[in-house]
């Protein structure tokens, strides 16, 4: 994932750890400090927060079972 909000460009931090300051039924994920955008671990946005879409996912392929090329989607390699 591009660690870069979709809302205005700031970069989510990640809350992995169960409830705490994100409330009881957050089970981890990305949140944006500017302006409350929240986002699972898969980058996948939540309703009602500012960003409009989830986070990007760069182009990217497999090498091998332990190696991801990033910037190089399958179809190109």
């Amino acid at each position: 994932m591009v660690g870069i909000c979709t809302h205005l460009g700031c970069s989510p931090t990640p809350k992995l750890k169960d409830g705490g300051d994100m409330g009881n039924n957050w089970e981890g994920g990305f949140f944006c400090p500017c302006h409350g955008s929240k986002f699972d671990l898969a980058g996948r946005v939540y309703a009602g927060v500012p960003a409009p879409t989830n986070l990007d996912v760069p182009p990217h392929s497999y090498e091998t079972d332990n190696i991801v090329v990033i910037g190089v989607d399958q179809e190109a390699s």
